[in-house]
């Protein structure tokens, strides 16, 4: 009961002092985390209190736990975890520590935010521009973007906040807009909201608004990328130093302390093994965290459709046999599911590349089984081939699906220009289908059956978002049906969506071709850090052993399986970090991390005999 008291005293004083948390209201408003302030500081002040007695807790029993053989690290700081001070402090620093990570948690979402909102802001100016040039109102297009989450992300979450304000507490939209302008993270979607009242509220050349603003954003989004690229680069020569020189000075460090016959080669194993791939996964969060990405935080969602005809009758059924016929129809449901499984095995695979990692596990078994050799040898090829499955799978999926955004802008400008002729979509589409389309021919054909055999259009254009579901079709699809449903003259909004398509493919293709210097570097590197390897194995390991010199306090073969695994763990992090780098995507970067890993296999097996 006290408990509860004292918890309301903290709601009460928080309350009572609304100046001092204005910032924490901001950012929680931003961060659209639907909490009151109040009970945000009180969950903060709860979570502080957890961690002050879980960490006295800690301490306090730290003699015992010194005990145990898995705690025997912490052995060699005895004196400091023992003492009173630490018992005080650590847990103090600890409260601290976690209620200000609380405090700040909702400006790095808020912030999140923001990254997500401009990456996404020159479609929906793009999808604005179509639906107004359609024929819809202002109001229509922003519920239309709130319906669409999957598609455009935050932005449609900042728009159904404007609906929201309209429906359920009877705000006019002009005020909604700017409630909505007001607390978003994203300077650049504010400035857009606020200079769309007055457009909206003189009632035209609302379109020729969002034409110049979709032009503008993706100017800007040019140019980011560019600046973008520009740190890619910078980061590259940090990774250089990093990741390829250090490792190579640390060898070189090893082996004169072997000579010297001392006790630290531990601790530089420690920074090998330890440190390189604690420093590769910092790096790429890093570059998680800088690169804007194209998808970012969209979901692939099915639109779900319920058409039902007209000419069938309602029949009563009884509760029994009605429950009788469902259960038949989820069995054959189900039945079906798994000969699709069977006839088509790697459909899922295709479509989730992570599912392949059915495949990898077993793959993953045979070196421990067939190759008798060192366990690191087994572990690099445990990896290689555990990778094999997924890289393939993914690598085939991103293909086609760039191969369908490349084909998408054309398809939908052959396409506006049959409909400028006076044809509806169905005929344009049917007398498209005449010509060759490249690998949309087969989906645009059975879109044309759909509708030839009584489908509604939009029905059919959903089930074709569905099967393909690349953003560029996705956002092309939902514009399409919209304008549609107004007009049978489409011709503007599918140049619109096709503008939108083509700037999006030429972002992408600019950030590949401007960022081969980079994937150049690291490739370099890499090799670079091989080449060190095979004089050091080949040439200075044989000359030191051949003078005796070393006179058994340097062991050849303990050099060589440093050297192997560091390589290994290099090249496992470096293809990830290079996926980070051209894509913004970690999967993009097996294909190179499976490189890397089988030229330093054959290179330790065939050349430096390992």
């Amino acid at each position: 009961m006290d408990f509860k008291v004292n918890r309301y005293f903290i709601r009460h004083y928080v309350k009572s002092r609304p100046e001092k948390y204005a910032d924490l209201r901001k950012s929680l408003s931003s961060a659209r985390m639907d909490i009151h302030y109040s009970v945000y500081i009180e969950q903060c002040i709860v979570y502080a209190a957890q961690m002050f007695v879980t960490l006295f807790i800690l301490f306090y029993l730290m003699p015992v736990l010194l005990k145990y053989e898995i705690f025997a690290f912490f052995r060699t700081f005895h004196t400091i975890l023992l003492s009173y001070e630490i018992l005080v402090i650590g847990p103090v620093v600890g409260a601290i520590f976690v209620y200000y990570i609380c405090l700040i948690n909702p400006k790095l979402k808020a912030s999140a935010r923001k990254t997500k909102i401009d990456v996404v802001l020159p479609h929906a100016a793009s999808f604005c521009y179509g639906m107004c040039k359609g024929g819809s109102t202002m109001y229509e297009t922003i519920m239309e973007l709130a319906r669409n989450p999957h598609i455009y992300g935050e932005i449609a979450i900042e728009a159904s906040y404007i609906v929201r304000d309209v429906e359920l507490l009877g705000t006019d939209l002009m005020q909604a807009i700017h409630n909505t302008a007001a607390v978003t993270p994203s300077p650049t979607f504010k400035d857009f909201l606020e200079n769309m009242i007055p457009m909206v509220e003189g009632g035209s050349h609302v379109d020729k608004y969002f034409a110049v603003k979709m032009n503008q954003y993706f100017d800007h989004a040019k140019k980011t990328q560019i600046m973008f690229i520009k740190t890619l680069e910078m980061i590259s020569e940090v990774y250089v130093v990093a990741f390829v020189a250090v490792p190579i000075f640390l060898l070189i460090t090893l082996v004169t302390i072997g000579l010297l016959n001392t006790s630290q080669s531990p601790f530089l194993f420690q920074a090998l093994y330890i440190g390189l791939p604690i420093g590769s996964i910092a790096l790429i969060v890093l570059l998680d965290a800088i690169s804007p990405k194209e998808d970012l935080g969209m979901k692939y969602v099915d639109k779900v459709i319920l058409t039902r005809s007209l000419a069938i009758e309602e029949e009563d059924i009884g509760d029994k046999e009605y429950k009788k016929n469902m259960d038949k129809f989820e069995s054959n449901k189900a039945k079906k599911k798994v000969l699709d499984i069977l006839k088509h095995p790697f459909a899922p695979v295709v479509k989730k590349p992570l599912y392949a990692i059915v495949y990898s596990i077993p793959l993953m078994v045979l070196p421990f089984i067939y190759f008798d050799n060192h366990f690191e040898k087994q572990l690099l090829l445990s990896l290689i081939l555990g990778f094999l499955p997924i890289t393939l799978a993914y690598e085939y999926k991103v293909r086609k699906l760039k191969k369908l955004d490349n084909a998408i802008p054309d398809f939908l400008r052959r396409l506006a220009e049959i409909n400028e002729m006076g044809l509806p979509l169905k005929s344009a589409m049917g007398l498209l289908l005449k010509s060759n389309i490249g690998l949309l021919s087969t989906e645009v054909r059975r879109v044309w059956m759909d509708m030839e055999w009584g489908g509604e259009m939009k029905d059919a254009l959903a089930r074709f978002e569905n099967r393909i579901g690349t953003p560029a079709l996705r956002r092309a699809v939902t514009l399409l049906i919209k304008a549609s449903e107004v007009s049978d003259d489409t011709k503007d909004v599918l140049l619109i969506a096709a503008e939108d398509a083509e700037n999006m493919n030429k972002l992408r293709t600019d950030r590949f071709e401007t960022g081969f210097i980079y994937l150049a570097t690291v490739y370099l590197a890499f090799g670079t850090f091989l080449y060190v390897c095979y004089s050091f194995a080949n040439e200075f390991l044989v000359s030191i052993v051949g003078m005796g010199a070393n006179q058994g306090l340097i062991n050849p073969d303990e050099i060589k399986s440093t050297m192997f695994t560091t390589c290994s763990i290099l090249g496992l992090f470096s293809g990830l970090i290079l996926g980070e780098m051209a894509e913004g995507k970690i999967m993009a970067g097996l294909k190179h991390s499976l490189i890397m890993m089988i030229v330093t296999f054959i290179m330790f097996h065939k050349i430096i005999i390992y």
